[in-house]
Order: structure tokens, then sequence, then C-alpha cells
């Protein structure tokens, strides 16, 4: 059995492009003492695989690219051999920490995967509201966030994997909830299908005016996914003693000059507290949060998308999509199909 990787070749100074990647053909590491093979049916496309490939800092939390490596990605499978007792045969399974990499096979252990269950939500949302960013979204929103009932929550990039996550727990919360997003297509499912009280779309030459008629009182919690201009708009107008989960910032990452902030100052005079999300710090937590998410979709009040495309071969044209507003939902490559889903 061969399998076929994506390999990091150089590290790119910009969005990574096939002049820093290879599609390689290797051999398949037969699974270990405790250790299963994975053949990988979808795999987990995120923003954040551009700061691996990118990066040249070893103590990144989750790690990083070096050259030679397989690109990193989430994935979920179904277990083809196993020393694993936990782990038999036919079973399905997600990585835990973002290893199982953009190829077709992994040799992951025991310890680094989690069992998932079909019947409970299709293979592709254990990667989308019930994977990584869902639970970034749920951790990011309720403990960094902190909203209170009635509060105004603002949501960037509302329409995709995180976002749109982050602003149904807001809803569910008993919160005012305006999302951002691309277009007129993505605002108004975000209003009509994910439930959100209002949508803006940053596009619009009337940006900045339509994000304060929506949200006149200002900005409680502010969930940022995108960075750059709209980050500073809703820096503009948030709230005295404010709270931003900063989760990413998509309109920087393909670029070498990133956004100068001009509204900064509003940190200090009212009062804002500004914290990352990390995913990593929450890994333990993960699966009560799981159990309440899958809940909250069991009884419909929890909506989620994927966008999926196929074929390994196209993981670089299909992982541009994140930067050009090119997705609708979470984005996933399907690399297998499985006859028994």
């Amino acid at each position: 059995m061969k399998n076929r990787q994506w390999i990091l070749t150089s590290k790119p100074m910009k969005l990574v492009t096939t002049d820093e990647l290879e599609l390689r053909t290797g051999e398949i590491s037969e699974p270990g003492p405790g250790e299963v093979l994975l053949q990988l049916l979808f795999i987990s496309l995120d923003p954040g695989q551009q700061v691996y490939m990118t990066s040249t800092q070893q103590n990144l939390p989750g790690g990083i690219v070096n050259v030679g490596d397989v690109v990193r990605a989430w994935a979920v499978g179904r277990v083809v051999a196993s020393r694993s007792e936990r782990f038999p045969v036919g079973s399905y399974a997600r990585d835990l920490n973002g290893i199982a990499g953009v190829q077709e096979y992994a040799t992951l252990h025991e310890s680094t995967i989690v069992k998932v269950d079909p019947d409970q939500a299709p293979l592709p949302v254990h990667l989308s509201s019930l994977g990584m960013p869902g639970l970034t979204a749920y951790f990011g929103m309720l403990d960094i966030g902190r909203p209170r009932e009635q509060e105004t929550v603002v949501v960037s990039g509302a329409s995709g994997a995180v976002g749109s996550v982050a602003g149904q727990v807001a809803r569910i919360k008993g919160c005012r909830t305006v999302g951002i997003a691309g277009g007129a297509t993505k605002c108004r499912y975000v209003v009509e299908e994910l439930g959100f009280d209002a949508c803006v779309d940053y596009r619009a030459p009337d940006f900045i005016n339509a994000l304060r008629q929506a949200c006149p009182e200002g900005i409680d919690v502010y969930f940022d996914n995108v960075g750059g201009s709209v980050l500073d708009a809703c820096l503009g107008h948030m709230s005295m003693r404010g709270r931003i989960a900063f989760c990413g910032a998509v309109a920087d990452y393909g670029g070498s000059q990133p956004y100068a902030i001009r509204n900064y100052m509003a940190v200090l005079l009212k009062g804002l507290r500004w914290e990352g999300v990390n995913f990593y710090r929450y890994a333990d937590q993960a699966p009560a949060a799981i159990a309440e998410m899958a809940g909250w979709i069991g009884a419909g009040q929890l909506r989620h998308r994927e966008d999926i495309h196929a074929g390994l071969e196209n993981f670089v044209t299909t992982f541009h999509k994140l930067f050009e507003g090119g997705n609708f939902g979470k984005l996933i490559l399907q690399v297998h199909k499985d006859e028994d889903i």
C-alpha cells in the first residue's frame, strides 16, 4: 500500500502555493503497540494551517510544519489496522491534536485519537461543529467572551466554521447576536438559518455605518476571526469593559504586511479585555463540550454546514478558498469514500 502525502518543501513567505508544497507518494507505517492505521476519509482545512507552515517558532502551541514534514491537519478516518484494544478495525476516529496530516493514511497512537460515532452525527460534522472549530468557538465564547444575557455579541466570519458556532452559542445564552460576513447570500444564511439577529456585509461601502446601526448601544463581546480592518472597526465601537476573543486574523495570513490597527487606544480608554483563543488550552475539557453541543444539534438549536471538496490532489486550490471567501461553511477535503456510511 502506498500513501500520497502533501509535503512542505520550503517555508512560504505569503499564502502557500505549489511552489512550497509537493504531492509525494510514500510508504505506510505499520502500527506498533497501541497504534492504529487510519484510512483518512475527511480532512479539515483551517486558516491556522497557513500559520503552522509559515512559522519558524518551534514552541508554537500545537507545533509547526517544518520543511520535509507532512502538512498538519485534523482528520477523521476508519481504522484499517490496529494494535489497540480501544480501536478495533472498522471503528472510526478523529485525531485530537491536528497531526493526522494532509495524506491518505496516518499511523497514530491511541492516546492521540478519539472514537467518533457516525450515528451521533455525520463524520464531517466531527471536523466542524463537534471538532476543533466548534470547540474553539465554544471555549472562546464562553471562557473569554463570557457573554451575559441581553448583551450585544458581534462575530466576524459568521458564516464560517468557527464563527457560525460562536454566534449560535451566544444566541443560546440569550444574547443579541450580530454577524459579519461577506456578501448578501452569506448574510442571509447567518440570519435566516443560524438565527443571528442581524448580519453586516463587510464588503459594503457603508460597512462601518451599518455596523453602528446594528449595534446602537455598542459591542459588549467581539469574537474576531478575521483581524484587519474589520477588527479595527469593531474596536472603535466597543462598549465599556467589553471583551474581545481573538481567534484568527485571516485577513493578514496571506500578506507580507499586517494591517495597521488605528483604534487600539480603545483597549486602554474603555478598559477592554483582549485575549487570544487557543484550542489546546481546553483539550482536556473537550468531551463535556462535545456532549453539550451534540445535545444542541439534536435539539435543533445548533445548526451546521459543511463545504466538502473531493480529491487529495486538490488540496492547494481548495485551501485557497479560505482566503478568497470562496468557502461557505466548514471547508473539508474528502480523501476517500466509505461505502459503509
